[in-house]
């Protein structure tokens, strides 16, 4: 009997586990790029998109986090852009961000919906950046990253995704097959 019920159990909670809502900062418009190597003093734009969301989304809350430069000295915020349905913002990306939507995001089609665009420089060269991490993180105030779902504004989590500034290029060297299968003799 424990048997069956651990294995509905994992039946149950791990397919849902593994579709939980992530939120995450991508370089380009459509959600594929999540590294840039931008040049000093250069403005980008970084897109923050919700992926699976499965709920109409009312509401969100995160910060941008830069673990490696929590004063975000070599990262800089100049503005902020939002979609047509938003309708009401509570502080900025790096000190906290809340936004409401109404109507609601559609979390079910196509899958990925964005929340808003967040416009960046960065103030040293690639050099210096070398993995620079920018992670979608919990809020501040609330110590977690969560959203809001129509009808009654019931919370869910969210699985925040990091992104790379200046990602570190790995050389690689060209080899035939028959030099790959000697080193295995």
């Amino acid at each position: 009997m424990k048997r069956l019920v651990l294995a509905l159990a994992i039946a149950v909670l791990v397919p849902g586990t593994l579709s939980a809502a992530t939120m995450g900062f991508y370089f380009g418009y459509t959600p594929g790029q999540m590294t840039i190597s931008p040049t000093p003093f250069s403005f980008f734009d970084i897109y923050l998109i919700m992926h699976n969301a499965d709920y109409y989304v009312t509401a969100v809350e995160y910060q941008l986090q830069t673990p490696l430069d929590p004063t975000h000295v070599l990262l800089g915020v100049t503005g902020v852009t939002y979609p047509t349905n938003v309708t009401v913002v509570l502080g900025d990306p790096l000190s906290g961000h809340s936004i409401a939507f109404w109507p609601p995001l559609n979390g079910f089609m196509p899958g990925y919906s964005l929340v808003c665009t967040i416009q960046a420089f960065t103030l040293a060269p690639c050099g210096q950046l070398v993995d620079f991490p920018v992670v979608v993180g919990p809020h501040p105030q609330s110590g977690e990253l969560r959203g809001t779902f129509a009808p009654d504004n019931d919370f869910f989590p969210i699985t925040g995704l990091t992104s790379i500034i200046c990602p570190e290029q790995i050389s690689v060297k060209e080899e035939s097959w028959g030099a790959i299968k000697s080193l295995y003799r």
